[in-house]
């Protein structure tokens, strides 16, 4: 039971990060590419460069987990990963009209989406992940739409339990039909960082002292300070501890 949760849980994440080499979709009767909003944004903290200064020197950026780029809380304004500018500046660029498209073959040439997707596959078991959510769409339509809807897209909410459970075997029946389950090393690293950032937030929220999470997470007390400034949890209790520490 533990190794299916194990892989359920892995195949879930594969799941919600299926389009993230794709730039966003667009209707057909758009004809030209523009700006896209990305889930990520720059990184304040270390200026994108993954390392913060300390005294003595440089340490890993605890905002961004050295990625240079952090997900886009709701109210931080979007940004264009591709041209690494806010989306107000990006739609302002002019645009070429687009040019012939080169053989595939030459990779130097292709689409850096179609790069990052040979990345993915190369790394993750995508190709196995993609064919088996094409199983379930015939298999079991309404489910399908749940995962896709929920975890792919990201466009769609689950409403009330019971959709919640359709949703969860939705999941556990393209788990079983999938051989192995690898997760790309960067995917796996953020989402424990994601989770580890969700966990003390909880437990700042909760009204834990900042010493009590740093022994909680197995963290230094500054780490888990920065870490509460840099999602904005306010804990007056975890401040005055650490005053009175």
């Amino acid at each position: 039971m533990a190794e299916l949760q194990e892989k359920v849980d892995r195949v879930r994440l594969l799941l919600v990060t299926l389009n993230d080499p794709y730039p966003t979709p667009r209707g057909s009767l758009v004809p030209d590419s523009g700006p896209s909003p990305s889930r990520y944004v720059p990184c304040e903290s270390c200026k994108t460069t993954g390392w913060a200064r300390k005294r003595g020197g440089y340490m890993l950026c605890l905002v961004c987990d050295g990625q240079g780029w952090k997900r886009r809380e709701r109210d931080e304004p979007a940004w264009d990963a591709y041209v690494q500018l806010p989306i107000e500046a990006a739609v302002a660029l002019p645009q070429a009209a687009p040019g012939p498209r080169v053989d595939p073959d030459m990779s130097e040439h292709t689409f850096p989406w179609e790069r990052a997707r040979e990345a993915y596959d190369r790394s993750g078991s995508y190709a196995e992940l993609r064919r088996w959510l094409g199983w379930l769409s015939g298999e079991s339509p309404p489910r399908y739409r749940l995962v896709n809807g929920v975890l792919v897209e990201q466009n769609l909410e689950p409403a009330g339990a019971h959709a919640e459970r359709e949703l969860d075997l939705g999941v556990v029946m393209i788990a079983l039909k999938m051989r192995t389950v690898r997760v790309p090393r960067w995917v796996a690293e953020r989402a424990h960082a994601d989770e580890r950032r969700a966990g003390i937030a909880e437990l700042a929220a909760a009204g834990m002292a900042a010493g009590e999470i740093a022994k909680r997470v197995g963290m230094s007390k500054r780490a888990v300070r920065r870490k509460l400034a840099a999602i904005q949890v306010g804990s007056r209790r975890a401040g005055a501890s650490d005053r009175t520490a």
